[in-house]
């Protein structure tokens, strides 16, 4: 039997790179997810023009039908998406199903039960969803993905009157659905924004959530620019101190070099400004006590004739050792063996 040519547009149209190895959605399905996995597989049915056999719009036809080859080949083609987007667990459980309806039928039936469970989670997770440190964007996405979530558990019905009302029942419906979505998330904002939220909530009637968001997005980006440039100026002001406090330890620091008293200047004798100091250890002229070398020791470079070059820290001025006392070894007499140059 040949098979009558095929539409472009016809749900029977197989395009050269649709292929049963091809994965419609990112995420497969493992149970827990099957409401997002449903959503996500049955948009990409849509787009492919093949919901139809998934929804039960296209029966199977006779087997006589001359579309039954073009049903057969494109069903076991959605029975391959199907599978594709499956945990193996899950595959093997509908291995043996031949029409794409039945699957679907079958995971509803085992998956979607339980949505007052998930409606109680999801009623949860949205009223103690607070904003916190995440930006107004993430804390807007997150919070949107819960509330469509919900929406798609209790849709808001349709008028299914013979004679259409004439009431705006459903629009006010709507609109009490459209404002809990604002408050919710006015009320999960960071206290950072609870002039922007007092405003809004002043509004009657309340702004649609896009212009909401809109408005707080503004509020975040004046507020980041604002930090921006407050912490410019504590860095300049920190960076100011810092060199102040280090310009004044300087100058401390010299003050305290003036006050101290320094090492005899270079030269012979006792001429200069120590010439008349007087050592109160030794009774020696030319040096204080500070610098007597008779109390503290001789620098290891001490001559024995007594000139020596000595380098001090402070200020790195050689000076004669006949300036500051003279050397006179002592000898232990108490030791035998011990001469006097020894």
């Amino acid at each position: 039997m040949v098979n009558p040519p095929i539409d472009v547009h016809s749900p029977y149209y197989l395009h050269p790179n649709e292929n049963p190895g091809a994965n419609l959605v990112t995420a497969s399905l493992v149970g827990n997810n099957y409401h997002s996995w449903s959503q996500a597989m049955w948009r990409s049915l849509k787009t492919k023009n093949k919901h139809g056999f998934v929804d039960g719009s296209l029966p199977k036809p006779a087997a006589d039908d001359p579309l039954f080859g073009v049903w057969d080949r494109c069903n076991t083609l959605v029975i391959s998406w199907l599978t594709q987007a499956m945990d193996p667990v899950i595959a093997q459980n509908i291995l043996w199903m031949d029409l794409a309806s039945e699957i679907w039928a079958d995971l509803k039936s085992r998956y979607y039960q339980g949505d007052l469970f998930r409606i109680s989670d999801l009623q949860e997770e949205l009223y103690s969803l607070k904003q916190g440190d995440m930006p107004i964007t993430t804390y807007f996405t997150r919070l949107k993905s819960l509330w469509q979530e919900l929406e798609a558990f209790r849709p808001i019905p349709s008028c299914t009157c013979a004679v259409s009302c004439t009431c705006d029942l459903i629009p006010i419906v709507k609109s009490y659905r459209d404002s809990d979505y604002v408050i919710r998330f006015l009320k999960g904002l960071h206290e950072n924004y609870a002039a922007v939220r007092s405003s809004i909530m002043l509004m009657n009637p309340l702004p649609p959530i896009s212009k909401v968001f809109s408005l707080l997005v503004q509020q975040e980006r004046q507020f980041n620019s604002v930090n921006l440039e407050e912490s410019k100026i504590l860095a300049y002001h920190s960076d100011a101190g810092k060199k102040y406090a280090h310009n004044a330890d300087h100058d401390s620091h010299e003050q305290d070099r003036s006050k101290r008293t320094p090492y005899p200047s270079k030269g012979k004798g006792n001429s200069g400004r120590y010439a008349a100091k007087e050592c109160s250890f030794c009774l020696r002229s030319g040096h204080t006590v500070d610098y007597c070398y008779k109390k503290y020791g001789y620098p290891p470079n001490f001559k024995k004739n007594g000139s020596f070059n000595f380098v001090t820290q402070e200020d790195g001025d050689d000076f004669d050792a006949k300036s500051a006392c003279s050397f006179k070894p002592e000898v232990n007499h108490s030791t035998p063996g011990f001469t006097a140059e020894q």
